[in-house]
């Protein structure tokens, strides 16, 4: 092979990856196999502001900002069914340890869709070794704004409450439904690029590390 066929050959690889790698809305890229998901241009106006937790509640866990920058809406983690057009299909787990002994009963995550059936599941669930374990209670989400907008938040309410202990780890957990194979939808990095315990499953069990964290808070009494 010549070094001008090479060439070309490379050239044609590279932008037939880019063209792959390209999601529906205009903009958005997809990294890793669509395990990070950015959007190479300025956010969507127009802005709207994030709801606030309840007012009678106390904050167990948070990285949401304020403002324009409750949660970064330009990049984030693919929550991938297995026919979201990428390579694996995607769930991520994001890890929090109480400071006190806590009833949780609210849930926020900055999360946004690409394409696909809208809807993500939210679940919060007991640590197994370091991985997500037993999903202790689960929400359901769909209509979720499109990646790029910035900042609503999705809501998961439960009045009765999950007891969380002091110092011990959980995971709030986001994932596609089953039924749904092509959802493609993004938890969005948090804006202040907070780092913590993270976990991300793509079909062949959960991979633990410390990166930075989804946006999301839990609150409680």
């Amino acid at each position: 092979m010549t070094k001008r066929m090479l060439l070309g050959w490379l050239v044609g690889l590279v932008l037939a990856g880019a063209a792959w790698g390209q999601a529906a809305n205009d903009g958005v890229i997809t990294i890793n196999g669509g395990r990070n998901t950015m959007l190479m241009r300025a956010p969507s106006e127009p802005f709207v502001p994030a709801a606030r937790p309840s007012s009678n509640l106390v904050e167990i866990y948070s990285n949401l900002g304020k403002g324009t920058k409750v949660y970064n809406a330009i990049s984030g983690y693919g929550i991938l069914g297995p026919d979201a057009g990428q390579p694996w299909p995607q769930s991520v787990g994001c890890g929090f340890r109480p400071k006190a002994d806590h009833t949780v009963t609210e849930i926020q995550v900055g999360a946004t869709w690409v394409q696909g059936t809208n809807s993500l599941v939210v679940s919060l669930n007991e640590n197994n070794k370091g991985i997500p374990g037993k999903a202790l209670h689960t929400w359901h989400f769909s209509n979720l704004p499109v990646f790029g907008h910035c900042c609503t938040l999705q809501t998961a309410k439960y009045a009765k409450g999950i007891p969380v202990k002091k110092g011990k780890l959980y995971w709030v957990v986001l994932s596609p439904q089953q039924q749904f194979k092509n959802t493609y939808g993004v938890w969005n990095n948090n804006f202040a690029g907070t780092q913590g315990t993270f976990s991300n499953n793509i079909g062949s069990g959960w991979d633990s590390s410390y990166q930075v964290l989804g946006a999301f808070g839990v609150f409680g009494k």
